[in-house]
């Protein structure tokens, strides 16, 4: 699958985020470059990464839940994020 940038600043200090999701893994991925880089790494350019394997995708979906979710909107959040997104899933009620 293609890698999703998430996050781009494009000045003085450089540091663009990307989202990459594979068979086996996610992750999340930061490159910096620019004056700061260099004066702490002494590098013009660092990278960093968290990765998670696909057995703890469940385990994310719950902690990024609780971390974003927890709220009276939850269902109505997550559905409008599915949408926004094309995220394949199912909205249904019972009255």
């Amino acid at each position: 699958m293609a890698a999703h940038e998430l996050y781009r600043y494009e000045g003085k200090n450089f540091r663009s985020v990307y989202a990459r999701v594979d068979d086996d893994q996610f992750r999340i991925d930061t490159q910096d470059m620019g004056p700061t880089t260099e004066e702490v790494w002494g590098d013009a350019d660092y990278e960093f990464w968290t990765t998670v394997p696909r057995a703890a995708w469940g385990d994310l979906l719950m902690a990024l839940a609780k971390e974003f979710l927890a709220d009276e909107k939850a269902t109505d959040r997550l559905r409008d994020i599915c949408r926004k997104h094309g995220v394949q899933h199912e909205w249904a009620n019972w009255v």
